[in-house]
């Protein structure tokens, strides 16, 4: 997210100046015209415009966004009021003095004073970009058009639970073997600085002679004793210029790509995209949503740029008169059978449906990959922590055997 400075107009004409952050010009622009202000002149803001606060936490890995079952929570009760009959400015009073987030409170209420003075709720949600993704902005907009604000929150609210549940999957399946990762770093850093000099001082103290495994633990266990502070500051700033790197256009797709090229987790991201694409289609579809709006929508709504390049690459076939199902064959990164399902809801006139059911399949098979792959990982990475330790204990234990062995003799 970059932050910019920009002058816009009122609808009295008035000029404001401002600062906001959007991931590029387009989501300003859309943000503003969601506050109700013509943008006039949008800039990147000057290192000295940066909000420094802001700037560094975004950096470190800070977020001024809502937690998706915060976020999830509040469009299932907004659902029961408006089916309810509770005016919406009504309800989001109820919830601006019951919301303990404070992002989302700051945002209820901004959203509520812009409704007051004759804004659209899409409109007030659209000047939240980085909260209300354009998936979600569209549903709330169709609702408000067709009058079936109801209907369209109670899709969206499933659509959130849909894809809150697939990122779930998704972190679970990459939590454990980093936490494992962590661990054994931690205890192989403890052991070298605080357990093996113990160990030298024995083994010198009882005149034992250093087998080759052995020598070479101590001599690693005295380079991480003297250098441990250069280590410590070498893996801090490592991590603060990783993690820099991979905010930026490159480093994310370098990333992305990477990751795509993985043995077990490449499989897991192809299906988790192809299931995020075919909900997100599906739920625009069924929602009135034009063809070409709907693909845009879903390539801003991508979380891997190989399909955002291909989703891109399908709304230009589609819009010189290809069908969906053939712009989505020529992308390779589809599989057959989410190809041909669509191709049978096309020719059928259930796109929408079909689609629907190539969403839960697929979210099925992320579920039973990601189980799968913990039942695999789980012993692998056990073996890994195990063998580490053991290495390290059994090469400071073959002094001790070597010499109880010569006594014997």
């Amino acid at each position: 997210m970059a932050e910019y400075t920009y002058v816009a107009a009122d609808r009295s004409g008035k000029k404001i100046e401002g600062k906001m952050e959007a991931a590029n010009e387009g989501e300003l622009r859309m943000a503003l015209r969601g506050q109700g202000l013509r943008p006039v002149k949008i800039a990147k803001a000057s290192i000295a415009q940066v909000d420094i606060g802001a700037y560094l936490k975004n950096l470190m890995g800070g977020s001024s966004t809502v937690p998706m079952d915060r976020l999830l929570n509040f469009i299932r009760q907004l659902h029961v009021m408006i089916t309810s009959g509770v005016p919406l400015v009504q309800a989001l009073d109820l919830f601006y003095d019951q919301e303990t987030n404070s992002t989302l409170k700051s945002v209820l209420g901004a959203s509520r004073e812009r409704i007051k003075a004759g804004s659209f709720l899409w409109e007030s949600f659209a000047a939240y970009p980085r909260i209300f993704e354009r998936v979600f902005v569209s549903l709330i907009r169709a609702g408000e058009s067709s009058g079936t604000l109801d209907v369209m929150l109670k899709r969206v609210g499933k659509y959130l639970e849909n894809s809150y549940r697939l990122k779930k999957l998704i972190k679970s399946s990459m939590t454990y073997p980093i936490a494992v990762l962590v661990i054994a770093t931690a205890v192989v850093t403890l052991m070298l600085t605080m357990v093996i000099p113990k160990f030298e001082e024995m083994i010198v103290g009882s005149g034992g002679t250093m087998p080759a495994p052995t020598q070479f633990v101590i001599n690693l266990s005295h380079w991480m004793t003297h250098n441990f502070m250069y280590v410590v500051v070498a893996a801090v700033v490592g991590t603060f210029l990783i993690r820099s790197y991979l905010k930026t256009r490159e480093g994310h797709v370098i990333f992305q790509k990477a990751l795509l090229k993985l043995p077990l987790f490449g499989n897991l991201i192809v299906k988790s995209g192809v299931a995020k694409f075919a909900r997100t289609l599906s739920t625009l579809l069924a929602s009135g949503v034009p063809m070409v709006d709907s693909l845009e929508i879903c390539r801003a709504a991508s979380e891997h740029v190989a399909f955002e390049d291909a989703v891109a690459q399908m709304k230009k076939e589609v819009e010189l008169g290809s069908s969906v199902a053939n712009a989505m064959q020529r992308q390779k990164i589809f599989p057959k059978m989410a190809t041909q399902m669509t191709s049978v809801g096309e020719n059928t006139g259930n796109m929408d449906k079909m689609l629907e059911k190539v969403a839960d399949f697929y979210e099925e098979e992320v579920e039973s990959a990601v189980q799968g792959m913990m039942k695999l990982i789980e012993p692998f990475m056990l073996v890994f922590l195990g063998g580490i330790v053991g290495g390290l204990m059994i090469s400071m234990y073959l002094p001790i055997f070597q010499m109880a062995g010569n006594q014997g003799q």
